[in-house]
Formats: structure tokens, sequence, C-alpha cells
């Protein structure tokens, strides 16, 4: 009988998040969503999150006790998980639109997509942050006719090793024509 009630719970608890328009495993799209998924999902569900939100300087104790427990993640990751978490889950402050949810007019396609994915996170147009500049990546691969679908592969799937230790997280939720404006993008930043 426990077991059922908790199935009954689980279930229950994921309808109530799609009926909030939230899918069970995302959280809002905003500029650092990806990257603040792919860290906290390592040690538990994205509900975890999504439930409570906290204050600015309640959600920093949380990410450097998370770091204490061994979670990957370098200062500037969670500077923009921290970013990221204080403006979408806040208890202060009602949380922007969302990059989806925007209207389409005006903005760079690019610059969107970079914002929506947390791009800049990591990776500046011509300086080294957690990951090489865009210009770094579109000089190793210039002259190369299959860059741009090995660097498409590399945006969706993720990768580590190339440059150097730390891990690249895949983005498994652009679109298979956001991935190529991307990768097309990117190699043209020499």
């Amino acid at each position: 009988m426990r077991f059922r009630r908790g199935i009954l719970g689980i279930l229950l608890g994921a309808a109530a998040a799609l009926a909030n328009g939230q899918e069970a495993d995302k959280l809002i799209s905003g500029p650092g969503s990806t990257l603040t998924e792919n860290k906290c999902k390592i040690c538990h569900e994205l509900q975890h999150i999504r439930r409570t939100p906290l204050s600015r300087g309640e959600w920093a104790d949380n990410l450097r006790n998370m770091k204490e427990r061994g979670t990957p993640m370098d200062e500037a990751e969670m500077a923009v998980i921290l970013d990221y978490l204080a403006t979408y889950y806040s208890r202060d402050l009602a949380p922007p639109p969302s990059p989806d949810t925007l209207a389409a007019g005006g903005a760079d396609p690019v610059q969107k997509l970079l914002d929506a994915h947390a791009c800049s996170g990591c990776h500046t147009l011509d300086k080294r942050v957690v990951g090489p500049s865009f210009r770094e990546i579109a000089r190793r691969y210039a002259g190369d006719a299959g860059a741009a679908a090995r660097l498409a592969a590399k945006v969706r799937s993720g990768g580590q090793g190339a440059w150097g230790q730390v891990p690249m997280p895949p983005n498994p939720g652009l679109s298979e024509n956001e991935v190529k404006t991307l990768a097309g993008w990117v190699l043209e930043q020499k």
C-alpha cells in the first residue's frame, strides 16, 4: 500500500508540473538554465529547485553547499547559476519573461540563442572564460570542411577534453536548425 501511495504521489506531482506548463525535467528557459539543469541534476531532481523560491543569499549558500559536497563546478559556473536562480526562482522578485515567450522582433536571433542556452556563461567572443572564446574555436576549425557538422554535434551532445578538463554540458533542447545556426555563426567569428 505504501508503494502505491508513493507512485501515486510521483504521478500527481508530475501531472501538476505539466499542468503548470513545466516539464518535470526542465527549468524556466533563460540565460543559465541549461548549465543550472546540468549541474543540479547530478544530485537531485529539478523539482527541488521549483519547490521553494529562495532569496539570492539563500541560493548562494545552497550553491556553496553543493560545491562542498562535491558538485563539479567552478566559480564562474556558480556565478552563472546564482544569477539564473536569483532571477527565475527568487521569492523576492517576479521572474522575467522566458526567452521562449518574448516577441521575435528586433533582437539578433543568434544572440537570443546564446542567451537562452547560457552559452555566454562559458564563452565570449574574444576571451577565454570557462571554455574557449568563439574566435578560438573558429580559428581551430578554419579550413575544415566537416567542422560545422562536428561542432553542431558537440554543441548538442557536450564534450570534454578538446579544450581542457572542464566539461561542456549537452544542449539536447536545441532544435536541429538552432544547432546549425549556432555552429555556423561560431565558425564565422575568425
